[in-house]
């Protein structure tokens, strides 16, 4: 891995970018940026084992479980800035084979891509102990309609609640389980008719990946991201993310998609410091 600081004799070129459109905000009020580029194939971006690596969103706080995270004011702080890449629109055609008045054929992306980005994946920083208080929201919703849940991944607090809807009339049993490591079960939710509403609050009492999916419509998938800490994202088409008020450290950069698996990269953040980083699927 190689890093190349830029002093304050690019603020040229970082007016430049401002025009074009990308934010600088930070770096206009700082005047550094930290590049962290990553080769797509080379060791720093090869994949990880599954479990150990969703294991760290489960233990991405401090302390020595990997479970402590406190809520502080910081008297400096970094940024970090990416695009998880390498992707192209992959769109998935589904089939129902029952419950065909309620579960029409339908077309789902599963990597939303634009500009060569890869979205619907989940980044999140190891080994932050402490920071700002976390904004993932600690109510979300799921809808199940026409046999199929929207929306596809989500990132929810932990300790929040997440509300299912059911539009459809017809039987329904949505497991919620840990993604990697045992796939231990957070609960099932049952359903029999349009209209219902059930909460849960099993499903994001601890932080974790967890997938959703129907025991009678094997097609029928959804994610949640259980934040430990603040720096939890999902990215849009175009790949990007970021963590804004990260404290000074070094940190591991883990990336989690359904289809593509589990990215890894050690990332350092400095004070006042816009780290950038690109990492390819």
């Amino acid at each position: 891995m190689t890093a190349r600081v830029y002093g304050r004799g690019r603020l040229v070129l970082l007016a430049a970018l401002v025009a074009c459109g990308e934010s600088r905000a930070s770096n206009e009020a700082n005047g550094r940026i930290a590049d962290v580029p990553v080769i797509p194939g080379s060791d720093h971006a090869s994949a990880v084992p599954r479990d150990s690596a969703l294991l760290s969103l489960t233990r991405a706080a401090g302390g020595a479980d990997g479970m402590r995270y406190t809520v502080s004011a910081q008297a400096s702080s970094g940024f970090i800035v990416g695009k998880i890449g390498g992707g192209a629109p992959r769109d998935t055609s589904i089939a129902p084979t029952h419950d065909l008045s309620v579960c029409r054929p339908f077309t789902q992306s599963l990597v939303p891509s634009r500009d060569g980005g890869v979205g619907n994946s989940v980044v999140w920083l190891v080994g932050v102990a402490t920071g700002p208080r976390d904004d993932a929201p600690r109510r979300v919703r799921v809808l199940l309609d026409g046999c199929r849940l929207d929306p596809r991944v989500q990132r929810v607090a932990a300790g929040g609640t997440v509300m299912i809807t059911s539009r459809d009339a017809m039987m329904t049993r949505l497991q919620f389980i840990d993604v990697g490591g045992a796939s231990a079960s957070r609960g099932t939710v049952l359903f029999n008719d349009a209209g219902q509403v059930v909460p849960t609050s099993d499903a994001a009492k601890t932080p974790g990946i967890v997938q959703i999916r129907d025991d009678l419509h094997p097609w029928v998938r959804a994610y949640l991201a259980v934040t430990p800490h603040p720096f939890v994202a999902i990215t849009a088409a175009d790949g990007a993310f970021r963590f804004d008020n990260v404290p000074p450290g070094s940190y591991t950069l883990v990336v989690w998609h359904e289809r593509f698996g589990i990215k890894q990269q050690r990332v350092r953040v400095d004070a006042h410091v816009e780290t950038r980083v690109e990492l390819a699927y």
